[in-house]
């Protein structure tokens, strides 16, 4: 599944800035390359690595954001709680 919309992440609190990105998979790999080595606890490392580079990540994403709207996760880290977020960028953003 390819959607050829402009995707915006980011990772709250100075982890990784708003992007935005011309396609979902450099989105997600992005988002990946941001978290997979910060002291995540175990659980939550390997929910992030399967649902940011697994075979269903950019179909599972896509569908969310496509039904459901923004998707925003808690990111727990040493410091505090992070916020790492994906949404379709507006109509009219340009990369």
């Amino acid at each position: 599944m390819r959607d050829d919309r402009l995707v915006t992440v980011e990772i709250t609190g100075g982890v990784m800035p708003p992007t935005t990105f011309p396609l979902l998979p450099r989105a997600l790999d992005s988002l990946w390359s941001a978290l997979q080595f910060r002291p995540l606890s175990r659980p939550q490392w390997l929910w992030f690595e399967r649902y940011l580079t697994g075979p269903c990540a950019e179909r599972v994403v896509a569908e969310y954001l496509n039904y459901t709207g923004p998707l925003s996760l808690p990111v727990i880290l040493p410091e505090g709680v992070h916020h790492l977020r994906i949404d379709w960028a507006p109509p009219g953003d340009v990369r």
